[in-house]
């Protein structure tokens, strides 16, 4: 089964996105490094990618580009609200959809339900 990997340091908001996946039936491994993500992205059978921008930017753009060269399906990010300057990067490394986090919130359950 294709998996979805959440590059999530903070262990309150990842507890809220693997729930919304369990709730919605996806497969989803969530990592604080950006090392596990990458180390999962090469392992093969990741369909999506979903980082936290409020993570150091040396470690999300790593991931982005291990899920850009490894054919993952799709990059969402999410950004603290007012550091759109995260959002613009994300974008030119190669996120497909780049979020505020509220508007990240809103829209995960349609976000997780592609990566069944």
């Amino acid at each position: 089964m294709s998996a979805t990997v959440a590059l999530i340091s903070d262990l309150i908001f990842r507890s809220r996105i693997e729930g919304e996946a369990r709730a919605v039936g996806a497969s989803l491994v969530a990592v604080a490094r950006a090392s596990d993500a990458m180390a999962r992205i090469s392992a093969g059978d990741v369909r999506m990618l979903i980082v936290d921008l409020d993570l150091p930017p040396a470690d999300t753009s790593a991931a982005i580009a291990a899920a850009r060269a490894a054919g993952v399906d799709r990059v969402v990010a999410f950004y603290p609200h007012a550091q759109t300057q995260l959002a613009e990067a994300a974008r030119a490394q190669g996120a497909d959809t780049v979020l505020p986090r509220s508007a990240f919130v809103v829209r995960l359950p349609e976000l997780l339900t592609p990566a069944l």
